[in-house]
């Protein structure tokens, strides 16, 4: 028969694992939660890239109707883009575009689709490819791939070329990735510019650990340097995540 100090110990114990789990939870969603955000940061980054390159495109080729189409459909990515909802991909572990996510919201080119009024077109992508690649339209297509017929037809009509438009799809993982492709500033600035700012995060960082560290242990060497060599670990690790980060969601 267990003693009260016992029953004492095992509800402490039990509340103590729920309590753990509920923290494991909490931080799980709230990792999540940060992904998803990022996600869309980096996505409306991309598009604003995307839409940039693409108005400043030479459009001469066209006619008076098809240039006018194009600039509606760059105008409804521009609304797509402020929106900032993105689709999520849940039916693949791999990089690739979702025509409409698992939540119900279109890519931008399925948007484009829809505020050009061909709900029917981006139902049936969506029903019978829905990680359809744009890029890859009319690649050993058959009979039975209608679907992929019916988008490159529309997308004749809009003023995009099929290289446009795969440019504008996006592709979405269930993690983040940073965007590798550079929009108006050129690849090499940007890395530039970012390994810049990565180093000055170092060595600011660098100052004022050793400021604390100096004001904390004033006559402990020992803790002072632990402290440093400890700061130093995890600045190796914050200042090239800080790169990265900025490197991605780069204009």
């Amino acid at each position: 028969m267990l003693t009260t100090t016992a029953r004492l110990a095992r509800t402490g114990r039990r509340q103590a694992a729920a309590t753990g789990g509920a923290l494991v939870w909490r931080l799980v969603a709230v990792l999540l939660a940060a992904r998803r955000r990022l996600t869309a940061v980096r996505v409306r980054a991309h598009l604003r890239r995307t839409e940039r390159a693409l108005r400043a495109a030479d459009t001469d080729h066209l006619d008076a109707e098809r240039r006018r189409r194009r600039e509606t459909a760059l105008d409804a990515l521009r609304e797509y883009r402020r929106r900032g909802a993105v689709p999520t991909n849940e039916g693949t572990s791999e990089r690739a575009p979702q025509f409409v996510g698992a939540n119900g919201v279109p890519c931008a080119v399925a948007a484009l689709a829809l505020a050009d009024g061909e709900r029917d077109l981006v139902e049936r992508v969506a029903a019978r490819e829905n990680d359809l690649r744009v890029a890859a339209l009319g690649e050993g297509d058959g009979p039975a791939d209608g679907h992929r017929a019916a988008l490159h037809e529309w997308l004749e009509t809009t003023g995009l070329t099929q290289e446009e438009a795969a440019r504008i799809q996006p592709a979405y993982l269930s993690e983040v990735l940073f965007a590798t492709d550079c929009g108006p500033v050129s690849c090499a600035v940007a890395r530039a510019l970012v390994s810049v700012v990565a180093l000055g995060v170092f060595a600011a960082t660098e100052v004022v650990g050793y400021r604390l560290a100096s004001g904390a242990f004033p006559e402990n060497p020992f803790k002072r340097r632990g402290t440093l060599a400890y700061l130093t670990v995890m600045n190796c690790l914050l200042a090239p995540l800080v790169g990265l980060v900025l490197y991605a969601l780069f204009p």
